[in-house]
């Protein structure tokens, strides 16, 4: 059936088993030691099944009633390894299940049972396992390509090649046993034991580093998403889900590079007796007139401008290339949004005061916030629910000039 070939067994089959047997004994460390995942542990089930099958493969000649073990542990680790993958992509919709799977399993062996029982001789018994190897790796290929995941990923692509070469590297064997079909006088030769051999050896190794890169490309995939989300937590005010001040000053620094100088207005506001609002009516109406307010500044607001909550009820607005007046003009936009959001939902009366400056050359953001900050002031003590505008001021020790005052139409609570 096959070519001469001159090879040691007993060597071959010793170095493969211990080949097997520390990759075996690498994923049984990893899993011990380092965080895995659902699916893991039956990818080492496969490994350890099959380094088994090394061990019992030269034991066949003697002790004929090995072969059916041995024949099984070489036949699951496609299947095992799916199952495994399975789990280890629970959210992925893959097609059929892992009872599927098994009963596939089930249905190549016993048709390799059934012609090693009736005796038909080396070539259909080849044939026949060559023919449920490759199935069950092709079977297990089609149902990897349909992980969502797999584009995106390396290892999995990987994994599918190999698959596909499972299959691949048993029509050799298939058309060689085919070829002797009904020749009584064939034997088990060398080379058979050493495709089998080499081909368990190369496919296993292959198969730990894929099942530890998929292992590191979760865990990696998770670090990056508590980076997200730590940044996030960073950046953003979790009640309003804008900039906290820290994010602002850097995204507002960032959009003053790209304005003229002196192009830009700030503005800063907050909510009329916010305090009386958390007293009347608890603090889950407070934290709710938070959030409209934030939510209305952010819809008002165009993409390039940039807005964060600095502390408290207060917020402040960084408008690039935005004179005061039409600075006023979204201050205006902004509350008749908030008025019209609270009223359908039913929720209290708020009222909103803003502090409206033009930044000038030279001026720092700390600085126009000051001044905006003073023109707040100011419309809190011209009595609230309107818009302030200051001009000058920017220079140490000037006052500004308050130069504008609108009311904005909603009566505090």
């Amino acid at each position: 059936m096959f070519p001469a070939f001159q090879v040691h067994i007993p060597t071959l089959v010793l170095v493969v088993a211990l080949v097997m047997a520390t990759a075996w004994g690498i994923l049984i460390f990893v899993g011990l030691t380092q965080r895995t995942y659902r699916g893991f542990w039956w990818w080492i089930l496969a490994q350890g099944l099959a380094t088994l099958s090394s061990l019992l493969l030269p034991l066949r000649e003697s002790q004929p009633e090995l072969t059916p073990l041995t024949t099984a542990l070489m036949l699951q680790w496609p299947v095992l390894l799916l199952i495994g993958l399975r789990r280890f992509y629970v959210r992925s919709n893959l097609p059929l299940s892992a009872s599927a799977d098994g009963l596939l399993f089930g249905l190549g062996f016993l048709a390799w049972v059934g012609v090693w029982q009736a005796d038909m001789g080396l070539a259909p018994r080849v044939a026949v396992f060559s023919v449920v190897y490759a199935g069950l790796h092709l079977y297990a290929a089609w149902v990897t390509f349909h992980v969502r995941e797999w584009r995106h990923s390396s290892s999995l692509k990987a994994l599918l090649v190999l698959m596909l070469l499972g299959a691949v590297v048993q029509m050799p064997r298939l058309g060689s046993a085919l070829a002797h079909w009904g020749d009584a006088s064939v034997t088990d030769a060398q080379l058979n034991y050493v495709m089998i051999a080499l081909g368990l050896l190369c496919t296993q190794l292959f198969a730990l580093y894929l099942c530890l890169l998929l292992t590191y490309e979760r865990t990696e995939a998770g670090l990056r998403e508590s980076q997200r989300q730590l940044r996030v937590l960073a950046d953003i005010d979790m009640l309003t889900q804008i900039p906290n001040r820290r994010h602002f000053n850097d995204l507002a620094a960032e959009a003053l590079q790209l304005s003229p100088p002196g192009a830009s207005s700030v503005m800063l506001f907050d909510i009329d007796h916010f305090k009386a609002v958390n007293d009347s009516f608890g603090h889950a109406a407070g934290d709710e007139a938070l959030r409209l307010v934030a939510r209305s500044a952010r819809l008002i607001l165009r993409s390039r401008d940039v807005v964060g909550r600095i502390g408290g009820d207060e917020f402040v607005a960084l408008l690039p290339e935005t004179s005061v007046s039409d600075a006023l003009h979204v201050a205006d936009r902004i509350v008749r949004h908030v008025d019209a959001e609270r009223q359908s939902q039913q929720l209290a009366a708020i009222s909103l005061s803003f502090g409206v400056v033009q930044m000038q050359r030279g001026e720092s953001l700390a600085q126009a916030m000051h001044r905006a900050d003073l023109a707040l002031y100011e419309a809190k003590r011209q009595g609230r629910s309107r818009a302030v505008a200051a001009e000058g001021g920017h220079h140490e020790g000037a006052q500004p000039v308050f130069t504008q005052s609108r009311p904005l139409g909603l009566t505090a609570s």
